[in-house]
C-alpha cells in the first residue's frame, strides 16, 4: 500500500469510530429520558397506590 492509500484507510478509520461514537452518545441520551419516563410513570402509580391504601 502506498502512503496516501495508508492515510486515508486511518482516516476512514478515525471518522467511522468518532460516527460510532456519536450514535451511541445519542441513542444514550434518547434511552436515559425513556428510562427516566418509566420511573415518573411507576413513581405515580406507587403514589396513587399509597393514597388508596390510606383511604
Amino acid at each position: 500500500m502506498t502512503d496516501s492509500e495508508l492515510q486515508l484507510l486511518c482516516v476512514g478509520f478515525t471518522v467511522g469510530a468518532y460516527f460510532m461514537v456519536l450514535v451511541q452518545v445519542g441513542f444514550g441520551i434518547r434511552d436515559d429520558r425513556r428510562d427516566r419516563k418509566a420511573a415518573r410513570a411507576a413513581m405515580a402509580q406507587l403514589e396513587a397506590a399509597r393514597k388508596r391504601a390510606d383511604a
